[in-house]
C-alpha cells in the first residue's frame, strides 16, 4: 500500500481484505444512507479511515461517509475572526467542530427595515428569527449540549467537522434518546456491508464479460430476446408455450446467432443446450416482470398472462372459496395467501408474487375484484 500510484484499479470495485468491497464514487449513490447525515459516535468518526484510493470521503466498514450528525457537550471553545471552533465530547471521543460566524450585522439599516412591509404576524416571526441569528453570532458556552451536522474534513492531519447546521439542545432527554437510538442504527444500517443491488451486479458482470470477449454476453442477448418474445406474444395471442419451441422462431434465431456459441464450432448437442439456456434466461426475465408464469404440470411449459389466462380463473376460484370463510368474509384475501393457495395446486407450485399481482391488477381493472386494502382483494361476484 506504500506505493499506491503503482496499484491497478478495477473500475467496478476494489477488494481489500476477505469480505469488504470498496466501490468507486459513481456507485456510492446506491448506498441508501450515502446522502444523509450519519448519526454516529464521535469515536467512530475519529477512527474512520479515508475511503481507499478516493480521498475526501471516509469509510465505516465499506460505507462511503462524508457527512455526520453528532451530539455532545462543549468542552473547549476557540474563536477567531471567521468562526468558532468547539471541542464536542459525547463520552466516546472529542472532535473539533468548526461553526462559521453569521454575516448578519445588527446595526445594518437594511436589516432593520427589510421587514417593515410584511404583515404584522410575519413581522413578529421574522423578528424572532433575527434575534435567534443574532444569538448565534455570540457562540455557545462551555458545558452546553449541542447538535452538529456537517462534513468531515482533515485539517492539519486531524479530523474535524465543518458544520452545515448546529444548534443548542435545551432538552436533556434528547441526549438519552440519541444514545438509545444509535445502537439500533449501527445494528440495522452501518454494520451491514454496502452491497450493490443484484441487477447492478449483473450489469457490471455483463459489461466485464463483453469487454473481455468483444462479443454480446448471454445476459444482453437474453434482454434482447425478452423484447422479441414479448412482441411475439402480444401480436400472436400466445396463451401457452414450451421453451424449446421458441428456438424455431426466425427472430429468435437471428439474436442467438450473435452469441459466442452461434459463431464458434461446437458439437451438435452443446450448441442447442447453450441456446436454450439463453431462451430460458429471457423467459425468466419475463417471469420476474409477471408477464408469464411457469407451469408445474409439464416440463418447460409457460403460460402467457397478457391475455385471458387459466391463472385468472384459478385466482378467482381461490378468492370465491376463501371469502366464504368468516376470516376473509369482510376484508378479503391478502395476495400472499392467494399465492400460498395457488402453490398447493399441480399447475402453479412455483408461481411468483409478480404474476399474482399482475393478474390481480388485471382483474381489478376489469371490475372482477375490488381492493379493500393495499394488499387485500374481494371478488365482485361471489
Amino acid at each position: 500500500m506504500a506505493h499506491s500510484n503503482e496499484m491497478t484499479f478495477d473500475p467496478n470495485q476494489v477488494k481489500l481484505g476477505q469480505s469488504l468491497q470498496f466501490y468507486p464514487p459513481d456507485k456510492w449513490g446506491l448506498d441508501y444512507y450515502f446522502r444523509v447525515f450519519h448519526r454516529m459516535y464521535i469515536c467512530d468518526v475519529l477512527d474512520m479511515p479515508e475511503y481507499p484510493m478516493f480521498p475526501g470521503a471516509f469509510a465505516y466498514k465499506n460505507h462511503p461517509i462524508y457527512r455526520v450528525d453528532v451530539l455532545g457537550i462543549i468542552v473547549k471553545v476557540e474563536e477567531n475572526s471567521k468562526c468558532f471552533i468547539y471541542a464536542v465530547d459525547d463520552g466516546t471521543g472529542v472532535i473539533p467542530c468548526c461553526c462559521w460566524k453569521n454575516t448578519f450585522q445588527s446595526g445594518d439599516s437594511a436589516g432593520k427595515h427589510q421587514f417593515d412591509t410584511l404583515p404584522e404576524l410575519l413581522k413578529q416571526r421574522a423578528s424572532l428569527l433575527v434575534r435567534s441569528v443574532e444569538d448565534l453570532s455570540t457562540g455557545y458556552s462551555l458545558g452546553e449540549l449541542v447538535n452538529v451536522k456537517g462534513k468531515v474534513k482533515i485539517f492539519r492531519e486531524n479530523k474535524e467537522i465543518v458544520a452545515n447546521v448546529h444548534r443548542k439542545i435545551e432538552d436533556p432527554m434528547f441526549e438519552v434518546l440519541r444514545m438509545t437510538e444509535l445502537p439500533n442504527l449501527y445494528l440495522s444500517c452501518y454494520d451491514k456491508p454496502f452491497e450493490l443491488p443484484y441487477k447492478v451486479t449483473q450489469e457490471l458482470a455483463m459489461y466485464k464479460e463483453e469487454s473481455k470477449t468483444g462479443q454480446c454476453s448471454e445476459m444482453r442477448l437474453a434482454k434482447q430476446l425478452k423484447s422479441v418474445l414479448l412482441e411475439h406474444f402480444q401480436k400472436n395471442g400466445v396463451i401457452e408455450l414450451s421453451a424449446p419451441d421458441l428456438l424455431v422462431l426466425s427472430k429468435v434465431k437471428d439474436i442467438l446467432a450473435k452469441s459466442p456459441t452461434g459463431t464458434e464450432p461446437s458439437t451438435s448437442c452443446a450448441d442447442p443446450i447453450d441456446r436454450l439456456r439463453i431462451v430460458l434466461q429471457a423467459l425468466y426475465l419475463l417471469e420476474v416482470d409477471g408477464q408469464i408464469c411457469r407451469r408445474g404440470d409439464r416440463r418447460m411449459l409457460y403460460e402467457v398472462l397478457l391475455h385471458k389466462s387459466r391463472l385468472e380463473i384459478e385466482i378467482l376460484k381461490v378468492l370465491n372459496m376463501e371469502v366464504r370463510k368468516s376470516k376473509y368474509e369482510e376484508k378479503g384475501c391478502h395476495y400472499l395467501h392467494i399465492m400460498d393457495e395457488l402453490q398447493k395446486t399441480l399447475q402453479y407450485p412455483k408461481v411468483k408474487k409478480s404474476a399474482v399481482l399482475f393478474i390481480l391488477q388485471k382483474l381489478e381493472a376489469h371490475s372482477d375484484v375490488i381492493r379493500t386494502t393495499q394488499y387485500h382483494y374481494l371478488p365482485c361476484n361471489v
